[in-house]
């Protein structure tokens, strides 16, 4: 596998090359399944050299991490500009929840596209799902913050674990998006049914996570 030019020594016109390349790759996305894009496709949309293309990235599933982080971008500035409806952390969980499934049940082929890139081999497509997965998990937190953050982070863990079972079905054709929502609601029901100011201790985590793992 070629090694990749790392983005911290790139000069401007080549991180802006480098950004085109992923833009490309995002707006053959949004009309095309993963599987059916191939990398030349990508090179031709962003009028680069398939050679250049690789000179950025080590493979199909590095290039397709990093256009799924644009996209999550894109989220987090949703959630920033329009800040989760609700008084309550569990409220504002819920909510936030609740639009990320929206986002994907606009585009199913960028759930499918998690599902896929989680199967990579590729140490860099493995690093940036990596980093995506503490980004969004700090996104969720931050819609804690009133709890006592070992609780907080008990939570937001289960329900990315939640989220990520249920849009695995959804995006197989398993269940309709309804259930997604019903599950996401059952398990945020469970999670909290003792109060969001419940103290988080080593007994309540592990009754919660055998609870959800009855709703999924």
């Amino acid at each position: 596998m070629a090694e990749p030019v790392s983005p911290n020594v790139l000069t401007e016109d080549q991180r802006a090359r480098r950004q085109r390349i992923i833009d490309a790759g995002l707006v053959l996305l949004e009309h095309n399944e993963y599987e059916r894009i191939q990398i030349k496709d990508v090179a031709e949309e962003a009028d680069v050299a398939l050679g250049t293309l690789y000179h950025y990235f080590s493979s199909k599933e590095h290039l397709f991490a990093e256009v799924l982080v644009k996209w999550a971008a894109t989220l987090r500035s949703s959630l920033t500009r329009h800040p989760p409806q609700g008084q309550t952390p569990r409220e504002k969980l819920t909510d936030a929840l609740h639009r990320s499934v929206r986002a994907f049940q606009h585009q199913p082929q960028l759930a499918r596209l998690i599902a896929s890139l989680e199967l990579s081999s590729d140490p860099f497509a493995t690093e940036i799902l990596e980093r995506l997965d503490q980004t969004t998990t700090g996104v969720y937190m931050e819609l804690l913050e009133d709890l006592e953050p070992g609780r907080a982070r008990t939570i937001v863990r289960t329900m990315d674990a939640v989220l990520d079972s249920q849009l695995r079905s959804w995006s197989a054709g398993r269940m309709p998006i309804t259930g997604v929502y019903d599950h996401l609601s059952e398990s945020i029901d469970l999670i909290f049914r003792d109060g969001p100011e419940a103290p988080a201790d080593q007994v309540q985590p592990r009754r919660e996570a055998a609870e959800v793992r009855q709703v999924l």
